[in-house]
């Protein structure tokens, strides 16, 4: 996190698209994810489409925009590789010309990672799929040493794996200990008042930020952050 995984494959599709490769296709596990990627890369003047279940409108578009070579990074779900259609109408025509295959969150392959995903495992496939000289890229910010090696051990010898330091200045944790729904409330309550500038809370389920934002109201509080759970917002279709 913070060390710029987008940045490197962004910069590597300009330059690979400068040298006449094809598109990259990259593989992203949150539809969210994937809309602020597709904003970061139009920042830079790459031309980012996906092919997902939420716009299922334009993917004749998005298909013709690829045969002609107008689109520079194709974002699909890993679920996307278990549609037949896409692999006819989409992979077929574009497997020989891909120019980058980026597979990001790679965490999601290993099965001792903590975001596991089945549907990573089609990944394999289609990197045997694909013409060998094809560079392969996994950016992750969650894999411990085990993890890192079982994705080396799927994805292939010959992944070389660079890892940055955890470390840093900018971040700092601490850990406190409320064992009851009712203490930790009562915690938020007594302390987010004393605290400077906006934050984020995490909660494991949309019912639990609802509540947590309903008794934040009764209690007059409004303070400056964001309710997220943790629900993977992944592409079902």
């Amino acid at each position: 996190t913070g060390w710029g995984k987008s940045l490197v494959y962004f910069l590597a599709t300009r330059l690979l698209r400068h040298q006449g490769a094809g598109p990259t296709l990259l593989i992203s596990p949150l539809l969210a994810l994937m809309r602020n990627q597709i904003q970061a890369a139009q920042r830079i003047n790459i031309q980012a489409a996906t092919i997902n279940s939420s716009n299922s409108e334009e993917w004749s578009i998005i298909e013709q925009q690829l045969l002609a070579g107008s689109i520079d990074i194709l974002l699909i779900s890993p679920e996307r590789l278990a549609n037949q259609d896409f692999l006819d109408n989409v992979m077929m025509h574009i497997a020989e010309k891909v120019g980058l295959l980026v597979v990001d969150e790679a965490h999601c392959i290993s099965d001792w990672g903590h975001d596991f995903r089945p549907d990573y495992r089609r990944i394999i496939r289609i990197i045997q799929g694909l013409p060998p000289n094809i560079p392969v890229l996994a950016t992750t910010a969650t894999a411990n040493n085990r993890v890192s090696q079982d994705i080396q051990a799927q994805l292939g010898e010959k992944l070389t794996i660079s890892r940055g330091t955890l470390t840093r200045k900018s971040l700092k944790l601490q850990n406190i200990y409320l064992p009851t729904p009712a203490e930790r409330m009562a915690w938020l309550l007594e302390y987010l008042p004393q605290l400077p500038g906006s934050g984020i809370i995490y909660t494991l389920t949309v019912r639990d930020a609802r509540k947590l934002t309903n008794f934040f109201k009764k209690k007059a509080l409004n303070p400056p952050l964001m309710m997220v759970n943790l629900t993977m917002n992944c592409d079902k279709n």
